[in-house]
């Protein structure tokens, strides 16, 4: 045997080994391998392949054997690691083992081996077969990889955090502490959990069910806490992942989309903003297209009255004439029996052909019914004067004329050109209150009245009561129209006042009315309320200013 000390020659081992190997052929296998093949025994090389020579710089294996201790191919900071692994195998610790570490080529130059060894008996003594593998572009490779990973996760615009099942932070970047604005001492004494908004309790649950059910959650929005207390939003992606240590571990991206809900906050504002264009555009356009049948009708209505007032004029002015000519007849038919009566024979025929004509034309009561028949005349003429002139008023609605105007005064005026209407089924209680005289469009307001009164006569089935109450309090003036009609259900209270809306059968209304009354009422600064209970009735409450700001009012 060959003593333990003593250095295997060139050329010897491998003859020897070439023998134990049983064949040329199998040495060739050797020497011609794409992967270093070694064998140690007592520190040295005992045979090497001219792949493993060629990993270390050298040009043949004859350079190595017996001549290049073990330490002197390793760098010194993995020597000893090296050496250890060869002992535990030689000595019989561990078979095989598997393992990298960084070699030393004969230049100096710094390689990156793997090596795999198995515990083999040579020559009666303990040895170490492997292979040695260069593994250096692949490492530079990995730390290509590596770097680039580290780089991506560095300088990620979204924030990333590597986290155990409990929430601790194990690893964050930069831009993760920063959308938290937490100092590195807080997030090492913080769990993921506990940084998530409190009334978000419910979606922090499904994102924990969801990583131990799915191994991940995804798109997720919630506020998390920073550290001065204030929260921030983001959208939060998680998927679950295992350790080397075979424990599970969770890798957490967070993206702040603060931006996000601030254009979507503007983006509502801004879809608010135009929801409330178009609807004034469309009150405009009812307003316009109401108006635009009032005026019609209001140049109707002057027409009319302005035809009518003529003959009124002349019809009172004879009235008062014939008047004044029955009271004299009478007065001369009153005389004229008198003198006969005291020149006559009370049986005479002259007398009894007058007695005989006064009683079939029942003389008595002519003589006083005829005045009372020509002063009711005279009443109904002047109400029929009254009416023309209400109607004059209340034909001005196109008019853009702002003046001072009692609202009582306004009001019946209203009442005498719907007296026909609402007479029949409604008796009016006026529970006026003293007024100053605001400044206002009057006919407008005459509309305004007049929509709801018309529409308070039709809420009332039979016949019912509508009380009209005005009042005075601080700078505004109010009117307030009650009905006994059916009431308004409660889901429609919030749109009566939208253009077009009815409750009405087709062709009953157009859905105008209370719009344009709306719009009206709101020009004038002013504010319209209703208030109602099913089958007990509606009240319409309108207040104004009594000197509304004139650069907002439509003039």
């Amino acid at each position: 045997m060959t003593d333990q000390n003593e250095k295997p020659t060139p050329g010897t081992l491998k003859g020897s080994v070439g023998m134990e190997m049983s064949g040329e052929w199998h040495l060739a296998l050797l020497e011609q391998s794409l992967a270093g093949i070694y064998l140690i025994q007592d520190g040295f090389f005992h045979y090497v392949n001219q792949e493993f020579a060629r990993i270390f710089g050298f040009q043949s294996p004859d350079e190595i054997i017996g001549k290049v201790p073990i330490i002197e191919l390793i760098a010194p900071e993995d020597r000893d690691k090296v050496v250890a692994n060869v002992r535990r195998r030689s000595g019989g610790e561990v078979t095989e083992m598997r393992y990298s570490f960084i070699g030393i080529q004969r230049d100096g130059k710094r390689i990156d081996l793997e090596v795999h060894g198995r515990a083999m008996e040579f020559r009666g003594k303990p040895a170490v077969i492997g292979v040695a593998l260069d593994i250096t572009a692949r490492k530079l490779a990995e730390t290509a990889a590596d770097a680039k990973l580290s780089a991506l996760f560095e300088h990620s615009p979204l924030g990333i955090a590597l986290v155990d099942m409990d929430g601790h932070h194990l690893e964050y970047n930069r831009a993760y502490q920063q959308l938290l604005n937490s100092s590195e001492d807080t997030l090492k004494t913080t769990d993921m959990w506990s940084c998530i908004a409190e009334e978000y309790a419910s979606e922090k649950a499904a994102m924990r069910k969801a990583l131990e059910t799915e191994g991940r959650y995804s798109a997720i929005e919630l506020n998390m806490y920073r550290e001065n207390g204030q929260t921030v939003p983001v959208q939060a992606f998680g998927v679950r992942i295992v350790g080397a240590d075979n424990r599970h571990y969770v890798w957490s991206i967070v993206d702040d989309i603060t931006r996000r809900k601030t254009l979507e906050l503007e983006t509502k504002e801004q879809l608010k903003a135009l929801e409330s264009l178009y609807r004034r555009l469309q009150d405009t356009h009812a307003q316009l297209l109401q108006a635009e049948k009032m005026s019609a009708v209001g140049m109707l209505a002057a027409g009319v009255a302005h035809e009518i007032n003529n003959p009124v004029g002349y019809v009172k002015s004879n009235i008062k004439t014939l008047t004044s000519y029955v009271s004299d007849l009478l007065q001369l038919i009153s005389t004229h029996k008198e003198m006969l009566n005291s020149c006559a024979d009370d049986d005479s025929p002259a007398r009894e052909k007058i007695r005989a004509v006064e009683v079939s034309i029942d003389f008595d009561f002519i003589h006083e019914d005829a005045p009372k028949l020509l002063q009711e005349s005279l009443e109904g003429i002047e109400r029929v004067r009254h009416i023309v002139s209400d109607l004059r008023d209340f034909s001005k609605v196109g008019s853009a004329e702002w003046q001072l105007a009692d609202l009582n005064k306004c009001i019946n005026s209203t009442l005498n050109v719907l007296d026909n209407n609402l007479k029949q089924k409604v008796d009016i209680d006026r529970q006026f209150g003293q007024l100053p005289k605001i400044h206002c469009n009057p006919s407008q307001l005459n509309q305004v009245f007049m929509n709801l009164l018309i529409n308070a006569a039709q809420a009332i089935p039979e016949r019912g009561r509508i009380t009209i109450r005005t009042g005075h309090k601080g700078d505004s003036v109010w009117v307030e129209i009650e009905d006994t009609g059916v009431g308004i259900a409660e889901e429609n209270l919030s749109r009566i006042f939208e253009p077009f809306f009815t409750t009405r059968s087709v062709g009953d209304g157009t859905g105008l009315g209370l719009s344009v009354s709306y719009g009206i009422i709101r020009n004038h600064q002013g504010d319209i309320q209703v208030s109602s209970i099913v089958g007990s009735g509606s009240t319409f409450h309108i207040s104004l200013p009594i000197s509304p700001d004139d650069e907002h009012t439509d003039k």
